[in-house]
């Protein structure tokens, strides 16, 4: 990364720093007021969730289990009830019961009959956060907030509780794999978990007639501290015998009762083992009969006979195979078949057409769909009706754990599997070694794909709008950095301004698990980006209120730039932590940070940063009602921006200018320049403006429509001679 590219670096810092001074956050937090959505359809927002729609149920190959899904609805119509928990060990099928019943309110819905408005499925992935999931569903039942991730927690879940309670607006929820919340160690020290438990206790509320539908290992509530539950959990453990045979005769198993009464004995009604003992059977070409009772397979039905199964499948895979279920447990989510394709070749299926190569396509192809018929490999359809591939979670970890070992009959001297020896001692230093640098790779050849996909499914930077946009390049970022291309990671970041436009955006939990990923003990970076990175992390924790992991962040960041003499860097960072100091409370240490940044910069003159600072100083004079002083700082810095045509600390400043004039009482001289701050910012299209729109619906209501419309009038009048007291007339566009 050149060095050019710092100036880019601090300017997304600003946007965090110049957000409403505490008397407008005041207003808007105290003043819920929905603001009429931007747009009326509703759509579900796919951001770092797995899917959005349920898994396939084709009852040539899905059991319908009717009588459970008649249990579960039955549950959730229920007036005392919110919420019903699908519990069990994975693979027991949670996923799919709430697939089937989904699927026949669907039906239902479809019909004409009862069902409710909304239906919305959201699988969760390694790295969805709360936030995601209250946006997706907002937006899918028509509600979207463009400001929802710069809202408190509290405020976020409130929004989304006025929204499931609206009568006559029903909603079903499907909330699948939420044990990704519930077990910290699967969602690799993901950021802004910590707020579950508000979700949780409002899951324990009444949530009018609509409800949600959740899978997960356990139940998170200990039922014996709760009076009256309206959370309610269904055991989900394993199917019957007979539907257990009806499966495996379904996925083209023979054999006879008594076979197939001992197979459902051995995998314990398990409905995962099975699907792997029928995928079994097929591609070793063995019969269920010598599956119970050769000697051969006898260790397959002790121990732990998933991963038993598992081992066995390996050793039939074909060298294709082998390579489509190894790449495919690089993937935190469903990944379309060119993703799956690059990883194993390093190249597009449209360069190897043409190249000729049409047969290595056609057997992958043909192999790919043979893994996917036998159960192997799960499909998930995506909202446009594209097929996306993923493993089972077991046999992901399983393959994982294992990768590129190779397991198949090719690599083995018997005609067996090689079953697990039970004395064996654990994998030696070495084989670890060799383990963790085929990984590195296989994300390295991951993190290429979507790299190339950037360029295919990204807008153009000026026209990106919501954190979909920009979802292929977090995704190669997470890649680069599980396989050790932090500064590769570090690089792409700020070259495609993902910082400014994720900080403008509220999404502040995300962004530091990017940078954590980046930084010591995890990763490595050239020194400089190092200091400016954990500048970042020190101000984004305490955005969301982690004061002491912001301390941390910060106290490393200065002593790494002034080691190595980075002034500039050293006084960004000295104006984050002066700003989280100001909110804080903590006048007189943010006075002391802000100064000590304008002295550093009489070396360096940096007028974006200065203008930036002054408005950092003029929201601490307003704090401490030092009008004057607040608003000639907010002017010199208005100027400042202004010159630089910088139209988002523009829009800031003046917000924050009008705020000042409103609460000395000058309000028709606040609206006008109000009115400006607003226009700057929604032609921006910044979500924040929809704050700024609440703070006016709420002045309306307090004076009233009719004197309020004349206020508004007077003001648009006396806009051009207001401006013109702060900035040039050319400066004004």
């Amino acid at each position: 990364m050149q060095r050019g590219d710092q100036q880019g670096k601090y300017i997304s810092d600003q946007s965090l720093a110049p957000l409403p001074s505490t008397n407008y956050n005041t207003v808007f937090s105290q003043t819920p007021i929905p603001v009429e959505p931007a747009y009326k359809e509703p759509g579900v927002v796919a951001f770092d969730l797995n899917a959005t729609t349920p898994p396939l149920t084709d009852p040539q190959t899905t059991m319908q289990r009717a009588d459970e899904i008649n249990i579960i609805q039955q549950m959730l119509g229920d007036v005392q009830t919110s919420a019903v928990m699908l519990i069990g060990t994975p693979g027991t099928g949670k996923s799919t019961l709430a697939a089937l019943l989904f699927r026949r309110l669907q039906m239902a819905k479809n019909s004409g009959m009862v069902a409710p408005k909304y239906m919305v499925w959201l699988t969760i992935g390694t790295y969805t956060t709360l936030p995601n999931i209250i946006a997706a569903i907002l937006a899918a039942v028509g509600m979207p907030d463009n400001g929802l991730f710069l809202l408190k927690p509290e405020q976020q879940v409130s929004s989304l509780l006025r929204a499931l309670r609206r009568p006559s607006e029903t909603a079903l929820i499907v909330l699948n794999q939420f044990e990704l919340f519930l077990h910290p160690e699967t969602s690799q020290g993901v950021a802004g978990r910590g707020v579950l438990s508000i979700f949780l206790d409002m899951l324990q509320t009444d949530l009018g007639s609509s409800r949600i539908l959740l899978t997960g290992y356990h139940s998170p509530y200990d039922e014996n501290t709760i009076s009256n539950p309206r959370v309610r959990s269904y055991l989900v453990t394993r199917i019957s015998l007979p539907e257990g045979v009806a499966l495996l005769q379904h996925r083209g198993v023979y054999g006879t009762s008594e076979e197939f009464s001992f197979v459902w004995q051995r995998c314990t009604g398990h409905t995962y083992a099975l699907v792997l003992c029928s995928a079994l059977i097929q591609l070793g070409g063995i019969s269920l009969n010598l599956l119970l009772n050769s000697p051969d397979y006898r260790p397959l039905w002790s121990g732990d006979v998933i991963a038993n199964l598992i081992i066995a499948i390996h050793y039939f895979l074909n060298p294709t195979q082998n390579a489509i279920v190894h790449a495919l447990s690089l993937f935190h989510e469903p990944v379309s078949q060119e993703g799956i394709f690059m990883t194993i070749t390093g190249d597009t299926i449209e360069s190897q057409q043409r190249q000729g190569q049409e047969n290595v396509i056609s057997a992958f192809e043909h192999e790919l769909k043979l893994l996917t018929q036998v159960g192997v490999i799960q499909v998930v359809e995506y909202n446009d009706h594209t097929p996306g591939y993923t493993l089972h979670p077991l046999l992901r970890q399983y393959t994982l754990e294992h990768f590129m070992e190779d397991m198949s009959q090719h690599g083995q001297t018997g005609n067996v599997p090689p079953w697990p020896d039970k004395n064996a001692k654990g994998p030696s230093a070495e084989k670890a070694e060799r383990l963790q640098s085929a990984l590195i790779a296989g994300h390295v050849q991951v993190a290429a794909y979507y790299e190339y996909m950037i360029h295919i499914l990204c807008p153009p930077r000026e026209q990106r709008n919501s954190l979909q946009d920009i979802a292929p390049i977090i995704t190669t970022l997470r890649h680069l950095c599980l396989g050790h291309r932090w500064q590769h990671a570090c690089d792409l970041l700020f070259q495609e301004g993902l910082h400014e436009n994720m900080v403008q955006w509220g999404a502040w939990n995300t962004l530091i698990g990017l940078y954590t990923a980046m930084l010591p003990p995890f990763g490595t970076l050239k020194p400089q980006d190092e200091g400016t990175v954990a500048s970042h992390v020190g101000m984004l924790y305490g955005r969301i209120g982690e004061h002491q992991q912001s301390k941390v962040y910060f106290d490393q960041a200065l002593a790494l730039q002034r080691r190595i003499g980075d002034q500039h860097g050293e006084a960004v960072t000295l104006t984050n932590q002066g700003e989280l100091l100001r909110i804080r409370g903590e006048h007189q240490q943010a006075r002391q940070n802000f100064e000590a940044t304008l002295k550093l910069m009489t070396a360096q003159p940096d007028f974006q940063l200065k203008s930036v600072v002054l408005h950092n100083l003029g929201l601490l004079s307003q704090q401490e009602r030092d009008y004057t002083q607040a608003y000639n700082d907010y002017v010199a810095a208005l100027k400042l921006a202004t010159k630089l045509r910088h139209q988002h600390y523009t829009g800031m400043i003046l917000t924050n200018l009008g705020m000042l004039l409103y609460e000395q009482r000058q309000q028709k001289e606040a609206l006008a320049v109000i009115f400006a701050a607003l226009q700057i910012r929604q032609s921006l299209q910044d979500p924040t403006a929809s704050l700024l729109e609440r703070f006016l619906v709420a002045i309306e209501q307090k004076m009233g429509s009719e004197k309020y419309t004349r206020l508004c009038t007077e003001a648009l009048d006396i806009q051009p001679q207001v401006l013109s007291r702060f900035v040039a007339p050319d400066m004004r566009q």
